[in-house]
């Protein structure tokens, strides 16, 4: 090396060193800023303990890790020059003395007030809402008719649904004596199509912001809707020709349903041939069934609902019991509250059955409001096939 690398190397060495003495003197001054500044605090607070005419403000202070009104409490003897003289002050100022001086201590520097996120101007601006995306929904009541009926393909508004009509008698007769003419009947039930549906519309912006799926949670709530409307139909009447309309098998159970016993279903099963009951139900409320539930066959009998393996099976007299949540559950003069059937003995004409929702952005005044449409609709029709198929149990 020569003695200009020397020179150089020697330069380099005194010039960081000034330059390190000089971060150190910096460092130092702030140190001991900071501590002329801690003695201002505690000299105020001692002032305060010695009635010198110092108004005493509480300061809220604590430890980094242990702030939000929790402060502290250490033995002050190990600072005897801040100890308040005065017993009755001594609580009020001793916490924020000793803590500021533990923190002092610790880690080299004042106590600073910590960030949060329970309170506005401290940090909870910058956190966000928490929303949990799915829509929490109960369990969908579905549509008993939509699949238990006989459904029928409609191309257009009408279908005539060709159906047996009255039977043939047959008569005996003696040796060269002709038998009785006979024809057996024909008969039809007619479906004529009628729309359902709903519409409605949301905002474009809500569409555009919502975590959730609103599209989605619309088209549950409609198709639920949907469902009962046709069980509604189906099962009470109103636009269709509904079950509880029918007369062909009646059975009286008095005044209220809270009447009924065990001698009524078995009275309303007697009302269709065996090989007519194949595939029957009971359809009822459920606040009906929970009185069904209830019956026996008779003081000291079997109970009315079937037992298997011990476990309570919803079947009433040896047939199944499908809960029908619109049909009625409030007492009523002359009020169907129990049907007894198959319902593949119901016509259920199918014109259009929508798979979904339909939405519409384009329409012109709600294109302006930036509102979407969103519809959704059916063309059904329903009848039963034979009115004497069905059972009936109504007040009287």
């Amino acid at each position: 090396m020569d003695k200009l690398d020397v020179l150089i190397n020697a330069i380099e060495k005194r010039f960081n060193e000034r330059a390190a003495t000089k971060e150190a003197q910096k460092e130092k001054e702030v140190k001991e800023q900071e501590i002329t500044d801690l003695k201002v605090k505690v000299e105020k607070l001692e002032k305060a303990t010695k009635g010198d005419g110092v108004e005493f403000t509480k300061m809220e202070m604590g430890t980094p890790d242990r702030y939000k009104g929790y402060l502290v409490r250490k033995q002050f003897a190990d600072y005897p020059e801040v100890a308040p003289k005065d017993p009755k002050v001594r609580e009020k100022v001793i916490k924020e003395v000793i803590d500021i001086i533990d923190n002092f201590k610790r880690n080299g520097g004042p106590v600073v007030k910590q960030m949060g996120e329970d309170t506005g101007g401290s940090g909870v601006e910058f956190v966000a809402e928490e929303w949990v995306r799915t829509i929490e929904e109960r369990a969908r009541l579905t549509s008993v008719a939509l699949s238990g009926c006989r459904r029928y393909p409609m191309v257009g508004e009408t279908m005539h649904v060709p159906a047996q009509g009255t039977g043939v008698t047959v008569t005996w007769a003696n040796e060269g004596v002709a038998s009785t003419q006979g024809e057996p009947g024909s008969a039809e039930q007619v479906l004529t199509a009628q729309r359902v549906g709903i519409w409605g519309s949301v905002s474009q912006e809500l569409l555009d912001d919502s975590v959730s799926d609103v599209v989605g949670y619309i088209t549950r709530e409609v198709s639920e809707a949907f469902g009962q409307e046709i069980d509604q139909q189906v099962f009470i009447g109103g636009q269709f020709t509904g079950i509880g309309t029918l007369t062909a098998n009646l059975v009286n159970i008095g005044a209220s349903y809270a009447n009924i016993t065990a001698q009524h279903f078995y009275t309303g099963r007697a009302q269709l041939p065996k090989i007519r009951r194949a595939g029957a139900k009971w359809y009822m409320h459920r606040d009906v069934f929970a009185v069904a539930a209830g019956l026996s066959t008779g003081t000291g009998g079997v109970p009315l609902v079937n037992y298997l393996g011990g476990v309570q099976s919803e079947s009433l007299a040896g047939y199944p019991v499908e809960e029908v949540e619109v049909m009625p559950n409030t007492d009523a003069t002359s009020t169907v509250f129990i049907t007894f059937c198959n319902l593949q003995n119901y016509a259920l004409g199918v014109r259009l059955l929508p798979t979904g929702i339909e939405l519409n952005r384009w329409a012109r005044a709600e294109f302006t409001q930036f509102q979407v449409l969103y519809r959704f609709y059916a063309r059904l029709a329903g009848v039963p096939l034979f009115n004497d198929l069905f059972v009936n149990l109504r007040t009287a």
